[in-house]
């Protein structure tokens, strides 16, 4: 594991990654954030774990990391319980259910953003 974080630091230090569409990854959980991170860097999205001032083109939050909509961004949220949710009344976010299945997460970045062109990303920043 330490490898592969290891490597995908480095291609996004070598600015390999600068022109792909940046995710907002907010996951407290370290193996899953490690995980996720990996998939989507695999599918060409460039990932941030904390808003640090880069234009973001989405926000994938889990269900228990999440403190309320981010204004003006595609959020998706991961859930165990995509009724419970509907219960509590979020609206306003995507969501992907737990356990994540195939391309379910990337599938749903896709449609969300309408696959955005590498080196494009939407106007807002966040941090």
């Amino acid at each position: 594991m330490r490898r592969i974080k290891a490597a995908a630091r480095a291609r996004a230090q070598d600015g390999k990654m600068s022109n792909r569409p940046l995710i907002l990854l907010l996951v407290d959980d370290e193996p899953l954030r490690e995980a996720l991170r990996f998939s989507l860097e695999t599918e060409g999205y460039a990932v941030a774990t904390r808003p640090d001032g880069r234009p973001v083109a989405a926000v994938v939050v889990d269900e228990g990391d999440w403190r309320g909509p981010v204004q003006g961004l595609p959020t998706i949220m991961l859930t165990g319980d995509a009724e419970r949710l509907m219960r509590r009344g979020v609206s306003g976010v995507a969501v992907v259910e737990k356990p994540l299945l195939d391309d379910a997460l990337e599938r749903k970045l896709s449609t969300l953003l309408g696959k955005i062109p590498p080196g494009e990303t939407c106007p807002a920043r966040v941090g």
